[in-house]
């Protein structure tokens, strides 16, 4: 008799674990032997590893689901699939430059999609959920598995950090422009830093604001003390219609949609 493959399933979302249970019992050659909610929890797989480990990147703290993938690739034994409600290149890349990362797929394709591409990812192939993720994959084969050439710039981590800085007070309580806030701060004019930017972390400035953005907004839908609209205003959106147009646009769904998903969830 052949040894079956065994899985171990690291999922933050309740939906998702038990697609994901059902998904992988009902697949020939495989074995379901452990599921993890969070992060720490998760570090058992180090004292007891499955030949694959499937992982939400969106459980807990980015930082740590990382070290915790380093540290399983560190085994030389386990193979990772990575999952995520986010089509983004900068996750994408930090995800692949790990190494022994197998597949990449997008959580919030259909049943089937996602089925066929956990199954491809299994078996040692690339999924490609959306078209999103197919341009993403394209640009992950050419640059990793090699590491990153260099560490970011202090210009470079220093906006980083002044933005989410930025981003986590309401915005009437800030009085300046945010590029014209960050030229001042770094001492660059705002196209040397958007340049130079884009160069390290191959993604446009003004994009990562978008995206950090609304990361704080699905926070406070998180917590549920704001209405969309205190949120469009304290986010420094024109409107909701502004605020839910690029919120769909940047995860795939409305506010509303995540907002029925997260009670759906609970």
């Amino acid at each position: 008799m052949l040894k079956k493959t065994t899985i171990s399933i690291l999922e933050g979302t309740p939906l998702y674990r038990t697609l994901l249970t059902r998904m992988i019992s009902s697949i020939d050659g495989y074995e379901l032997v452990s599921v993890y909610q969070d992060v720490e929890s998760a570090h058992q797989l180090l004292l007891q590893p499955s030949d694959v480990v499937v992982i939400d990147q969106d459980t807990g703290n980015p930082d740590k689901i990382m070290e915790l993938m380093r540290r399983l690739n560190g085994l030389g034994s386990v193979s990772v699939i990575a999952c995520s409600m986010q089509e983004d290149e900068i996750l994408l890349r930090r995800v692949f430059s790990v190494g022994g990362v197998i597949g990449f797929i997008v959580k919030h394709s259909s049943y089937d999609e996602f089925r066929s591409n956990m199954m491809l990812a299994m078996n040692g192939g690339m999924p490609i959920s959306r078209s999103i993720v197919r341009r993403l994959v394209n640009i992950v084969r050419h640059d990793f598995p090699k590491p990153p050439a260099h560490e970011l710039s202090a210009n470079v981590s220093l906006a980083c950090q002044l933005i989410n800085e930025v981003l986590s007070l309401p915005f009437s309580h800030n009085q300046e422009n945010l590029s014209d806030f960050l030229s001042r701060r770094i001492g660059l004019s705002y196209h040397q830093l958007s340049l130079q930017f884009k160069k390290e972390m191959g993604i446009n400035l003004s994009h990562f604001v978008i995206m950090q953005r609304i990361e704080k907004v699905k926070g406070m839908i998180r917590e549920g003390k704001f209405s969309l609209s205190q949120i469009a205003n304290m986010m420094d959106y024109s409107s909701v219609a502004h605020l839910s147009a690029q919120f769909r646009k940047t995860t795939g769904f409305t506010p509303s949609e995540f907002k029925r998903t997260l009670s759906f969830n609970r």
